[in-house]
This record gives structure tokens, sequence and C-alpha cells, in this order.
């Protein structure tokens, strides 16, 4: 009975063992009430999830190593995404965000040189569980390492951040993948920040669609004249700047009539009824000039053109006679 129970606790303490690996303690963090063992980890991704080529049942170092190859030649840009995308939680209450951390508890001062890791007073990362880490302020990447706890030994781990690209931020987050399994191990701490105020400082860990990695670019083409249309895209950076021609109008030519040979008048337009001349019994109006008008339109408005024979009309064979009669000089009109 001594024996079983030996045995019993004996498995108990790898268990716990296993699953506890660390957690940061610089910045400082407040785990959630319904945690149960603030060192473990808070989710897994099967290698075989990850679509991945390469072999992940071997050493540390070698699933290290064939985890780095695969991972430069996918889409992904960090291995916040890949976590993201991939890993299933395993604990209850926590998330991607924060693992087991409390995102409301007091908030933290920015470390001067280091992010601290701990497992124990005398260790920080574990060394059989090599593989990725990452440590993120809001969303610019501040430190990458591809075998963390090969690369960084010391108790506690210290990893040198970009301190100066977290000015400014509400939040320092840590993430690791253990690969020394198939199901890898997925570690996330978090900790609220102190108000700092940024300094514009780039991060040279930074990823391609940060908000701090952005170059902008500038693009104009001009075209004279001077009409001018620019479009901006906020998360590109990119501004285009084109100068537009105005548009033109052309207008139909106008026909020119000589002034002394026609006559203008605005009026409504004349049926052709109109044009001829006009009769009083058996007698045509006499003494009068012949006319012909012409309506056409010219803008909005109906014209009457009025054209006027420079020949005076025949006179009658009876009014010449009764001027002959009378001895008349002067002709009749």
């Amino acid at each position: 009975m001594v024996l079983l129970t030996s045995i019993l606790a004996g498995v108990m303490l790898l268990a716990t063992q296993a699953n506890g690996h660390g957690y940061m303690t610089d910045p400082a963090v407040t785990f959630l009430s319904s945690s149960t063992d603030n060192t473990q980890f808070i989710a897994t991704i099967e290698a075989s999830a990850s679509k991945f080529s390469g072999t992940f049942s071997g050493s540390p170092a070698d699933n290290t190593a064939a985890f780095t190859t695969a991972f430069e030649s996918s889409s992904y840009t960090s291995l916040k995404e890949l976590i993201n995308a991939l890993a299933t939680v395993t604990v209850t209450d926590a998330t991607l965000t924060c693992g087991s951390c409390d995102p409301d508890e007091t908030s933290q001062p920015l470390p001067e040189t280091y992010v601290e890791w701990s497992h124990s007073s005398t260790e920080g990362f574990t060394s059989s569980h090599e593989g990725p880490c990452e440590i993120w302020c809001d969303d610019v990447r501040v430190f990458q390492d591809n075998d963390c706890a090969a690369d960084y030994t010391s108790a506690p781990a210290e990893l040198p951040y970009d301190r100066d690209a977290c000015l400014g931020s509400s939040t320092l987050t840590f993430y690791w993948l253990a690969l020394h399994s198939s199901t890898w191990q997925v570690y996330i701490n978090c900790a609220p920040l102190e108000s700092t105020t940024s300094t514009g400082a780039t991060s040279k860990y930074a990823v391609t669609g940060s908000s701090r990695a952005v170059v902008s670019t500038t693009n104009s083409t001009s075209v004279t004249p001077t009409a001018t249309a620019s479009t901006s895209s906020q998360s590109s950076g990119t501004t285009s700047t084109a100068t537009l021609a105005p548009p033109t109008t052309t207008r139909p030519q106008q026909a020119h009539i000589p002034e002394h040979q026609l006559q203008l008048r605005r009026q409504p337009a004349q049926t052709p009824a109109a044009l001829a001349p006009r009769t009083s019994g058996r007698r045509t109006e006499a003494g009068r000039l012949p006319q012909l008008s012409i309506p056409v339109r010219r803008g909005d408005s109906s014209l009457t053109l009025t054209a006027t024979s420079k020949r005076p009309p025949a006179r009658s064979h009876r009014a010449k006679a009764r001027q002959m009669a009378a001895g008349a000089t002067t002709p009749v009109g």
C-alpha cells in the first residue's frame, strides 16, 4: 500500500512538472482565480494541423530546426499569427490574448532592459522545451527568437526587447511554443502597462502589417491643366495624386449672314402661308416692297430672317396712263 501511494504521488508530481514550465516575472503578471497552475501551457497545436513539411517526432533540437525551416516557407509572418490561427485552448477561462493572466490587473512599469521568464529560482526556460518565442507591445512585435530555451539559459531568462518601441503601448504579451513533441504546447502571458509617451520609435523585430512597420510612399502624376483629385489608403500608407484636365464643351458653329442683306427680328416663327403677298379683291397691294421671312432657331430663341428686295415692284399700265394724262413729272411710287 505504501508502495502504491508512493507511485501515485510520483505520477502526480511528474504530471504537474510536465504541465508547468514557467510564467513572466517582469513585468509581473496576476493570474485569474480559476487558474490551478500558473506555469502551465494554455493551448496546444497538433503538428499535423500545421500542414508543415518535415518530421516533428525527433529530439527537441531537431523538431525546432524542422519547424524553423517549415515556418520560413509558410505564409505566417509571426508566431502570434500561427497561434491565433491553429491553437486549441485547453485550460478553463484561458484565452489566446492573455493566457490565464488577468488583463485587468494593476498596470506594470516597462522593464528597463529585459523581459524575464521564470520557472523557479534556478530555472528560466525548461531546457527540454525548445522552440520559438515572441514579445509584443500592443500590435508591434518587439522581440523574437527561434529557440528561446536553447539561446536564453539564465534563471530567470532575460529577453532583450525593444523598449523604445513599447513606449505608448497599453499591454505587453509573451508567446512561447514548446516543440519537444508532435503536440506543440502554447504558453501565453500578458501584463497591462503603466502610461508612457510614444517617441515613434520602430522595432527591428516588427513584422509587415504592424502599425509601426509601415513605410509610406507617395506617387504623383501631373496632367495639364489643373483640376486635382487625390486618393489615400491608410492601411498601406500610399497616397496617389493625379491632376486632371477639365472637361471641354464644343459649341456648334453659327452660320454667318451679312447684316446688309438680312434684318433679324425676334418673333414667333411664321407659317409658309404667312410668307405669301397679301391681296385685297382683285388687286395686290401695290407700292409695297415684297419681303421674304424665313423662321430659324438660334440657341433657345426663335428668330425670323426677313429679306427685302432692292428692286421696286412694276407700276401698273393704268397708273402710268393717269400720270401721263395729268402731266405729272413725279413717278407714282
